[in-house]
């Protein structure tokens, strides 16, 4: 089974979407048979790389300090409850996550895609780094394994700009609005940071589907093709 994930980097739900669907694979008698691929999604494709403290977030939201931090507190109180993340909403790191996506395509080439979207989850989220700066996102990578040369020709260049956009484009033919979304087997769709027990019941009606579509494949192979094609009748 292969499970497709669209997500970007600093959206707290697609944490805890992710959590919920690697604790629902632990309980899955065949988790080690899925695949789980990690495509990118851009929820402000335009956002400038800055740093603002909570007094300006609000301003540009619209809202009271007061506010903010009640709404900031919230989102810090529900990553670390449901995805054991710890957030300080102090200060508020903003960053493009174009090439940041690239760099999480380049490190699935190198089997470490996985690896490396956790880690640019947690330096976003968590430890407020700009991962839209080169050096954050080579030394980021460096951590996983890679080649610092190698991180760093790739991002100078133009490399896997259209693997990005690619993601970006089925997303939109697939109605993507909101992240986290999920793709089951490239059929079945499940959308947002369900519980844990929908995962689980997912996983197991899919795979019982799958299963039963090879069963029925494998019996129509054994017992020939009875059919008429084009004028053509197969006896």
């Amino acid at each position: 089974m292969r499970i497709d994930v669209w997500s970007d980097f600093g959206c707290p739900f697609c944490v805890i979407g992710k959590r919920k669907l690697e604790n629902a694979l632990g309980k899955f008698a065949m988790g080690d048979k899925v695949e789980v691929v990690y495509r990118s999604f851009q929820l402000d494709p335009n956002a400038e790389n800055r740093t603002l403290s909570t007094q300006q977030l609000a301003r540009e939201k619209g809202m009271s300090v007061e506010q903010m931090k009640v709404k900031q507190a919230q989102v810090a109180n529900m990553l670390k409850k449901e995805a054991g993340l710890e957030v300080n909403y102090d200060q508020v790191v903003i960053a493009n996550t174009f090439d940041g996506h690239r760099l999480a395509h380049f490190a699935a080439k190198e089997g470490k895609g996985a690896e490396l979207t956790e880690r640019l989850i947690r330096a976003y989220l968590s430890e407020r780094m700009n991962i839209a700066d080169h050096d954050v996102l080579i030394s980021l990578a460096s951590e996983m394994g890679l080649n610092d040369r190698d991180v760093a020709q790739m991002l100078k260049s133009d490399a896997y700009t259209d693997s990005v956009k690619a993601d970006i484009t089925e997303a939109k033919e697939l109605n993507i609005s909101g992240v986290p979304f999920f793709v089951f087997n490239n059929k079945y769709t499940l959308s947002g940071a369900q519980p844990e027990e929908v995962f689980l019941n997912v996983l197991n009606s899919v795979w019982d589907e799958e299963k039963k579509l090879e069963e029925l494949e494998e019996m129509n192979r054994s017992n020939g093709d009875d059919s008429c094609t084009d004028g053509v009748c197969n006896v």
